[in-house]
């Protein structure tokens, strides 16, 4: 749980048990507050590599914890479309973790580890007006032209199969055609040739019978 209630757009990131000292985070968690995002992503990488201090000290530790859960938080506000130019560090603070104690052989008690629960709250500016930014209508537009893009790209997809398939049933069409007509193209020659066969000469015997026939009628 956070130990604040910050409304408008927000964007959260916490670390449970971070080994780092509770009493050595309070003065980077003060600076930090109130900074634009980059210029605390700058201030603690400044830190870490000891181009800057807080009266003397770098906090290399804290810083290194510090920076890694801005920019989950970071993260987190690009998620739901916030303007990162344009948020800043509403909250940051650290509470005491858990006690735990190095481990020794048998009975014997170890020292103390440094435990501390950390949490980061960016938030974004509100627009000239007293207007929020809507956020969360940003997100479901772009989730609306997801949508579209989709049911175009579904749509051409049923389109490309539906000319497939004409385009097979046409490929089918013509071959069967091609074949009939070939068939067809086969077929005549026979029946032609059938057709000249038709015609049977008379038999020998009965030419003959009709010559002597002729004959005795001319005597």
């Amino acid at each position: 749980m956070y130990g604040t209630d910050i409304k408008g757009n927000v964007a959260k990131a916490c670390g449970y048990n971070m080994r780092v000292s509770t009493k050595n985070s309070k003065p980077v968690c003060k600076a930090l507050r109130g900074m634009e995002l980059h210029k605390a992503k700058k201030f603690l990488e400044d830190l870490i590599s000891t181009k800057a201090s807080i009266r003397g000290k770098y906090y290399t530790n804290i810083s290194t914890e510090l920076l890694m859960l801005i920019k989950s938080a970071e993260k987190n506000a690009e998620f739901k479309n916030f303007d990162i130019n344009n948020v800043f560090v509403a909250h940051v603070a650290s509470f005491k973790g858990s006690t735990m104690r190095r481990r020794r052989h048998k009975n014997k008690i170890g020292n103390k580890l440094k435990a501390t629960h950390l949490e980061v709250i960016l938030k974004e500016r509100p627009l000239p007006g007293g207007l929020e930014k809507p956020a969360a209508a940003l997100k479901k537009e772009a989730e609306k032209k997801v949508e579209v893009k989709n049911e175009t790209t579904n749509d051409h997809k049923e389109k490309a199969k539906e000319e497939m398939k004409e385009t097979i049933k046409e490929t089918v069409k013509a071959e069967i055609k091609k074949k009939q007509d070939a068939k067809v193209a086969i077929q005549i020659p026979k029946a032609e040739v059938k057709l000249e066969k038709k015609p049977v000469e008379a038999p020998k015997a009965k030419i003959a019978k009709d010559a002597a026939e002729k004959v005795k009628k001319s005597e």
